[in-house]
């Protein structure tokens, strides 16, 4: 497991690189993608349940079937990679693939980069402690670790609060949620700062003994499908499906599926 050392400064600026816009490739156009017949999606394949690599190798998830179903519905096949967080939408605006169904947030500095279709799905973020831990208050972190993963809008929010002197915690980043869960759970970090859904659900399939504390700046977020910039008809197409999968009650049977909850608004 890969994971950054102790971050303050140098990781503000690594999470700012993550978002700045570079110079985009000769990606495909929706003409290109109808004749191939396949839509390029990629996710980080280490969100479970939103997408994960199962024992044989595939990869799995409320995303992954997202990706299918909205693929299907524009007469493609949606053909899944993984992309490590940190690099998804510098591999997206470099034309690697044609969108990122990836549980991604909409926010205004990513829409500097890449564009986004309406939201799929809403969730929050969080600060998660193990219980007994003493730790009932952000204030309570001070001199100790905070886990997040490196470019998700929570990582954003605890490198800025030390670097707005307010908090004095040490960041350390880690690659996916089950690395965060893993470092929180044997005491390797004090807290994660990360979206909630997906806790939640480990907490109840694999019986960690977490607690959920609200901090102020970690809020409820819009996930939406992203494209590159300037993409009007794939995005166009895109977004029609997606309606098409909601009217018709795949999304919620998805949801149904892959989280027991509505996460719809």
């Amino acid at each position: 497991m890969k994971f950054i050392k102790k971050i303050k400064v140098a990781a503000a600026s690594a999470a700012l690189m993550i978002l700045l816009p570079v110079a985009e490739s000769q990606a495909r156009d929706f003409n290109d993608i109808k004749a191939s017949g396949v839509l390029k999606v990629s996710n980080s394949g280490a969100y479970p349940p939103f997408s994960f690599v199962d024992t044989a190798g595939e990869v799995q998830g409320f995303d992954v079937d997202v990706a299918k179903a909205v693929a299907k519905r524009m007469g493609l096949k949606a053909e899944i990679t993984t992309t490590p967080w940190s690099g998804i939408i510098a591999a997206l605006v470099a034309g690697k693939y044609d969108a990122c169904i990836c549980s991604m947030s909409d926010t205004e500095e990513r829409r500097k980069a890449v564009d986004f279709t309406s939201d799929y799905y809403w969730a929050g973020s969080a600060l998660y402690t193990k219980e007994g831990s003493g730790i009932n208050s952000v204030a309570d972190m001070n001199g100790k670790v905070m886990g997040t993963t490196l470019g998700e809008t929570a990582n954003t929010w605890a490198v800025n609060m030390v670097k707005d002197d307010k908090g004095s915690w040490s960041n350390q980043t880690f690659q996916g949620l089950p690395d965060l869960l893993l470092a929180l759970d044997t005491g390797r970090v004090a807290a994660i700062a990360v979206d909630d859904v997906p806790v939640a659900i480990a907490m109840k399939e694999k019986g960690y003994k977490f607690n959920r504390i609200a901090a102020e700046g970690l809020n409820k977020y819009p996930a939406a499908i992203t494209v590159q910039r300037n993409q009007l008809e794939l995005k166009g197409a895109i977004q029609k499906a997606l309606d098409e999968i909601k009217a018709d009650g795949t999304y919620t049977q998805l949801m149904d599926k892959w989280i027991g909850f509505d996460i719809s608004k």
